[in-house]
């Protein structure tokens, strides 16, 4: 059972904070029988925040609802923020400016190699451009958890007379940044509650790590037991961990919330050694397992991690049996043109009548 004051409490300590309308919301939870069948009979369910509403869905639309709100109500006239070329972030931010009659500015990172011919001219990149955002490139190799020169980008916008509105990666290091996830906490307290489903598990994709952070502060302002499971984006996990509690603790008390997270309620986990952005053998295997079983996509940079990561857990015994594990969809799926490579050419049988 929800604790209804509780949930009363922390809606209203979110309503205090200006909010763009950008996401179709609540975004649907459904069962992935097949797939659960499959993983030592768990019962698996998926949240599908791959719809929340701009273009190509995703985790960051939540985000960005708070992010924008504020931008709107400080006067910027510009979203800028900074990611990788096949960036879901980046992409999302260009559709929230447009959505808002912002402007948006995209500074790109090499924080990954191309993944094929194709990986500048499809994909996020692409419909960031189709959008309208104004795209730029920093084409010196760096680790993800660089942001390059978006200061100083930020600056020059301001130079030719912009207001520009700074977004960091991920939309996480930001005071506003795990927001959206406590809500989405909220939210999915109560689809569960009128579904009569009491999740032991929550399963995704962590990377920046304010999603995590936000369901973890959601979850634990709701006294909420489902222990989240978060599986890294690359294959680092101490310092997301570290993270993570930080962006957690730091929503709590911009909410003016007693309850803290603690150290043992956050855990990361890795599903692959390689570093962002190359996807190994066993990701590819498990996002096509996961087409083939429910008809759904993973892209190879997030969510098919989470989707390896699931596997791994399963076939460790990690899940009693009939274990309910909800696995978050955040989104991502048009990165995977960008890898097409990846997943073998296609073959056309000739076929004559």
């Amino acid at each position: 059972m929800i604790d209804t004051d509780a949930l009363a409490v922390l809606l209203a300590r979110l309503e205090r904070f200006p909010q763009a309308s950008l996401a179709l919301l609540p975004t649907p939870i459904q069962a992935l029988r097949n797939l659960g069948a499959s993983l030592r009979g768990i019962d698996l369910w998926m949240k599908r925040d791959d719809l929340s509403g701009l273009e190509g869905g995703g985790n960051k639309t939540r985000k960005l609802e708070y992010l924008v709100g504020d931008a709107l109500a400080t006067g910027s006239d510009m979203l800028v923020t900074v990611g990788a070329i096949q960036s879901n972030h980046t992409r999302q931010t260009a559709a929230a400016a447009a959505k808002a009659g912002l402007k948006c500015a995209l500074l790109h990172c090499a924080w990954t190699k191309d993944a094929g011919p194709h990986y500048r001219d499809v994909g996020n990149v692409l419909l960031s451009h189709i959008i309208g955002a104004d795209l730029y490139f920093d084409g010196t190799e760096r680790p993800i958890e660089d942001q390059g020169q978006l200061e100083e980008f930020t600056s020059q916008l301001k130079e030719r007379g912009h207001r520009p509105y700074l977004i960091p990666g991920g939309a996480s290091e930001h005071r506003l940044g795990s927001l959206g996830y406590i809500r989405c906490a909220a939210e999915i307290a109560m689809q569960a509650g009128n579904d009569g489903i009491n999740f032991d598990y929550l399963l995704h994709c962590t990377g920046s790590g304010s999603t995590q952070a936000g369901l973890l502060a959601g979850f634990a302002a709701l006294g909420i037991k489902t222990r989240i499971i978060g599986v890294s984006d690359d294959n680092e996990t101490e310092t997301k961990k570290a993270r993570v509690k930080r962006l957690a603790n730091d929503a709590l008390q911009e909410l003016d919330l007693a309850v803290r997270v603690s150290t043992k309620d956050v855990e990361v986990i890795s599903s692959s050694s390689n570093p962002y952005g190359v996807p190994d053998a066993d990701v590819v295997s498990g996002i096509k397992l996961l087409a083939r079983k429910e008809g759904l996509v993973a892209d190879p940079v997030y969510e098919g991690r989470a989707i390896r990561g699931l596997l791994n857990l399963a076939d460790a015994g990690r899940f009693e049996k009939n274990a309910k594990v909800l696995l978050m969809h955040l989104g991502g799926s048009p990165a995977i043109h960008a890898y097409a490579g990846q997943f073998g050419k296609v073959h056309l049988e000739p076929f004559h009548a």
